[in-house]
C-alpha cells in the first residue's frame, strides 16, 4: 500500500488529528498489510511517547517512530479487545483499550476524536469478532448417508476408537432398527 493511498484512506475516514505524529503517518506503507484499510487514526501518548493510533477492520496499531531508534508498532488484535471507554477533559481527553488483564491507556487524545476513536473500536471490534464466528459461505458441508456414516463407524471400531457393541448400537440406530 502506498502512501497516498493510506493518505486518501484517512481523508475518506475522516481522520483530523495528526498532531506530532507525521513522520509515523510516513511509516505507515510499512506497516499495513495490503487486505488492510484504515477506519480511523488520531494521535496521543502511549507511555510518554507520542504515538499515531490507527485502527484497521483487523487491529489497533500504535506506531512510535522514534528520532534515534527507528520504529516501534504495537497492536492489539480486533477479536483480544475486551473493552474500551474514554474520558473527556476541557481540550483533551484519554482513550482505554482493555485487552485480557492489559489496560492500555492513550493520553492526550484530542476531545473530539476519542469519542469517535472509542465508537469505531467497538464497532469494528463487534464486526471483526462476528466475522470470525460466521463460517465462510460456499463452504459445502458433508452430510454423510447412512451407508457412509456405517462405514465411518466401522473404521472407528476397526482402529479400537470404539467397541463392538458401541458400534453395533450406533448401526442399529442409523438404520432405525
Amino acid at each position: 500500500m502506498d502512501l497516498d493511498t493510506i493518505k486518501s484512506q484517512m481523508e475518506s475516514a475522516g481522520v483530523s488529528n495528526f498532531f506530532g505524529t507525521k513522520k509515523e503517518v510516513k511509516a505507515l506503507p510499512e506497516i499495513l498489510n495490503d487486505d488492510e484499510h484504515i477506519v480511523y487514526a488520531t494521535s496521543g501518548i502511549v507511555n510518554n511517547n507520542t504515538v499515531l493510533v490507527v485502527l484497521t477492520q483487523k487491529r489497533v496499531i500504535f506506531i512510535d517512530k522514534g528520532l534515534i531508534y527507528g520504529i516501534k508498532s504495537t497492536e492489539i488484535p480486533l477479536d483480544m479487545v475486551n473493552g474500551v471507554s474514554y474520558s473527556k477533559g476541557i481540550l483533551l481527553g484519554k482513550v482505554s483499550i482493555t485487552n485480557g488483564a492489559i489496560t492500555t491507556a492513550i493520553d492526550n487524545v484530542d476531545k473530539n476524536t476519542a469519542p469517535v476513536l472509542t465508537d469505531k473500536i467497538k464497532e469494528n471490534a463487534e464486526q471483526y469478532k462476528e466475522s470470525l464466528r460466521t463460517p465462510v459461505k460456499n463452504t459445502p458441508i458433508q452430510v454423510l448417508d447412512g451407508p457412509d456414516q456405517i462405514k465411518k463407524y466401522k473404521s472407528l471400531e476397526d482402529e479400537g476408537i470404539i467397541t463392538h457393541e458401541e458400534f453395533e448400537a450406533k448401526k442399529k440406530q442409523i438404520m432405525g432398527i
